[in-house]
């Protein structure tokens, strides 16, 4: 014996049916739009020179030994780019939950933590170790 009037299960019915597909769908794309850990070695790599060179190269006075200091700086980080890649490989832990993916990347004085899902990066922490 079914409480509900005829309509109004059939209302109830199509509600969950169509909830229950969207989470399929849902977790389908998820599934397939899981960056890999080679996008994450880019993202990552490109977020580190920037972030580099905008909090760590640039010159805080306008005396010409900070702005000696703030071009080697910036030329070191060009000069290494290519190896910035392994390190952040070696310095980084994924987590995969296969809808989503989570990196932990320890580099020296910061710690980062990002989120992987639909074919993008978004940087959930950054702490820096005393």
């Amino acid at each position: 014996m079914n409480p509900l009037p005829p309509n109004q299960h059939n209302s109830t019915s199509l509600l969950i049916t169509f909830s229950s597909g969207l989470v399929v769908i849902t977790s389908v794309v998820l599934l397939f739009t899981n960056p890999s850990e080679r996008r994450y070695e880019e993202f990552a790599t490109e977020q580190l020179v920037i972030y580099a060179k905008e909090n760590i190269c640039s010159a805080n006075s306008g005396n010409l030994e900070q702005a000696i200091k703030s071009q080697v700086c910036n030329l070191m980080i060009d000069t290494g780019r290519n190896k910035i890649p392994e390190l952040i490989t070696e310095k980084s832990q994924r987590k995969n939950y296969l809808l989503f993916s989570i990196y932990e990347t320890d580099l020296f004085l910061y710690e980062f933590q990002t989120i992987g899902i639909f074919n993008s990066f978004y940087i959930l922490d950054v702490q820096e170790i005393l």
